[in-house]
């Protein structure tokens, strides 16, 4: 199967699911050889019961994706079509990330997952208002597009029209799915149910279709609060998303989309400009504020020669406060013996970016801004390309960092020592 239709090329193979397979390929009859997504229906099994249902199932990826129409955050429906007995459909091509990539480097901060749910709930709600449930929304089919790094929702291929009183077929992936739909009864808010997994997956690390979370033995519900540290407000709602009994959760990504949306106005944790560190001088790390994966950073509009601030400041508990240790240096002093927590991870930062790599990720400077504010980053005065190159730096060389040495110290506040960082 080199080339369908006398126009579809295929380039390489992009995967398969549970009634399709999916192919990369480049539209022979455009002038610009547009790449598209070549779905195939290939059920894995050719029993008769497994065959309708594939059927069935590829009939309406078509019918939902039509009638979703174009929507900027889901994928285009180009064409569907029948060659040798067996259907295609054709869709746009998402070039970015899938979102299970991202959430293997290190643990989300409050700031970042308030973003990642506002962007998916955007489109979700916009699904919901169509009375259709997607059932299958887990990393795997959330792109983070390179342009703009906006998240996609792709994969229709399990959406249902909701019937709250109807039965189904059981259509989704374990970990992601909430009791009703287990029991074949999916509704809207089992759509929230996934979004609010992943968002608990990003966190804390983990990855519910392979470890369950533990629960409360009185009330059954989720207990992941300990794995983190985020504000109340965010807890509350995460929970609500997350609630065994639908009827408790937000009634459509709508409802939870409005819930988010008030956060941006709460103070998060991963904001403030009190940074509470635990054992810092032990690593020689003190006043690095190090200890969570992101901060609010105040930048003042003068140059630097490095792409990490330094800091003539001084905390409130006396101690001169470091600049981040760079490539290649050591964490603490030569003279002294190095902590067993100072690990290589510890003792570097990642590699320098620079305007062209922020341009690459992001597309603009205007959608850098928009990223910078959505992890935290905040400036006194319009920022130059130099100031937001070394913001980007600082902030990844902290988020790498923290990860490690909350391994140790799940609990920074238990330390008592509270560093003022000022960029």
């Amino acid at each position: 199967m080199s080339t369908l239709a006398n126009r579809y090329k295929i380039i390489r193979n992009l995967g398969a699911g549970g009634f399709s397979k999916a192919y990369l390929a480049k539209d022979l009859q455009r002038d610009d050889h547009r790449r598209c997504v070549v779905k195939k229906l290939a059920p894995k099994s050719d029993d008769p019961f497994t065959l309708r249902t594939a059927r069935r199932l590829f009939r309406t990826e078509v019918n939902v994706l039509k009638k979703l129409g174009n929507h900027d955050r889901i994928p285009q429906l180009y064409v569907s079509f029948e060659e040798d007995r067996q259907f295609y459909l054709v869709e746009q091509y998402i070039a970015g990330q899938g979102l299970s990539r991202e959430l293997t480097w290190w643990h989300w901060t409050e700031a970042k997952t308030v973003a990642f749910l506002q962007d998916i709930l955007e489109t979700l709600a916009f699904v919901h208002r169509k009375q259709i449930i997607h059932r299958d929304i887990k990393p795997e089919n959330l792109i983070r597009r390179d342009r703009d790094q906006r998240i996609v929702l792709i994969d229709f291929g399990s959406v249902k029209q909701h019937q709250p009183s109807a039965q189904t077929a059981i259509v989704g992936t374990q970990g992601y799915m909430p009791p009703e739909q287990l029991l074949g009864k999916p509704r809207l808010n089992s759509d929230v149910y996934a979004v609010g997994m992943i968002a608990l997956r990003g966190l804390t690390g983990i990855d519910p279709a392979k470890t369950a979370f533990p629960t409360d033995p009185d009330t059954g519900e989720f207990l992941w609060q300990h794995k983190t540290n985020v504000s109340p407000e965010l807890a509350q709602v995460l929970n609500k998303m997350v609630c065994q009994d639908h009827r408790y959760r937000y009634p459509s990504a709508q409802e939870a989309l409005q819930a988010v949306s008030q956060l941006s106005e709460v103070s998060a944790p991963t904001r403030r400009r009190l940074l509470q560190a635990a054992g810092l001088s032990f690593m020689g790390l003190l006043g690095t504020g190090m200890a969570y994966p992101a901060l609010s950073q105040e930048l003042p509009n003068r140059k630097s020669s490095s792409p990490f601030p330094t800091t003539d400041k001084t905390p409130k508990n006396g101690t001169i406060a470091e600049p981040p240790p760079h490539e290649g240096s050591r964490a603490v002093p030569p003279n002294e013996k190095e902590s067993p927590l100072a690990s290589s991870t510890l003792a570097t930062a990642p590699k320098r970016l620079d305007k062209q790599e922020l341009l690459r990720r992001y597309g603009s400077y205007n959608e850098c801004r928009k990223v910078a504010t959505a992890n935290g980053i905040k400036f006194s005065t319009t920022p130059t390309w130099d100031k937001l190159v070394y913001a980007f730096s600082y902030s990844e060389a902290l988020q790498e960092i923290s990860q490690v040495y909350l391994k140790t110290y799940p609990n920074p506040a238990l330390a008592g020592i509270t560093v003022e960082l000022t960029l």
